[in-house]
């Protein structure tokens, strides 16, 4: 779960400014200058580049209570595009006063990396899963990984077609092995919740 949003990003003095965007509307392109980073208050922000030979790849989706653009903090020009995936809202950190603030508050600097530090582990997770060449395998583990403490459910706020491209799987694979999962007594499904089942 993500921390809580007073925690995402250090705040000083005045509260940040709110966006709201649209469904669809695009906070940022890859190429602009790099001013701000963000924190998402309700929705789902998007994060994607574009590639030299056309196609497009998403790199993150950010969530409520999560921060994204931190590397503008060391960048002159954002690299990718920020798209709101369903009407949302943001908070806008100015890039300069966080540096001054994360120069004289070790608190606030420490808590920032600590965050950072979360986030690379998630991404290594994520890596490594694609490196598990079973898709039952692979979807098992992803579960797993994904339940929260002490649960046996994984409640997921988006599509299952985006859960899959997440993976690297296909739509087709991904829900063609969780009815597997499910015909073989591995889990049980009610939308977009899946229960893990005892024993496995």
């Amino acid at each position: 779960m993500p921390q809580p949003l007073q925690s995402a990003l250090p705040v000083s003095g005045n509260t940040p400014p709110v966006k709201i965007l649209n469904k669809g509307e695009t906070l940022f392109r890859q190429g602009d200058a790099a001013r701000n980073i963000y924190a998402v208050t309700r929705g789902r922000i998007r994060l994607i580049r574009h590639l030299d030979d056309g196609g497009t790849v998403t790199l993150h989706i950010a969530r409520a209570g999560e921060s994204f653009a931190e590397a503008a903090l060391f960048s002159d020009v954002y690299h990718c595009d920020a798209v709101a995936d369903e009407a949302s809202q943001v908070t806008i950190h100015a890039k300069d006063a966080l540096l001054k603030t994360f120069k004289s508050d070790k608190h606030a600097a420490t808590g920032f990396m600590a965050r950072l530090a979360r986030q690379v582990m998630g991404l290594r997770s994520r890596l490594e899963l694609r490196n598990i060449r079973s898709a039952r395998d692979r979807v098992m583990q992803f579960l797993l990984l994904s339940r929260e403490d002490g649960s046996d459910s994984v409640s997921f706020d988006r599509p299952l077609r985006e859960v899959a491209g997440e993976i690297g799987l296909s739509h087709e694979a991904f829900y063609r092995t969780l009815a597997g999962l499910e015909k073989n007594g591995r889990i049980e499904r009610n939308g977009r919740i899946v229960r893990i089942l005892s024993g496995v």
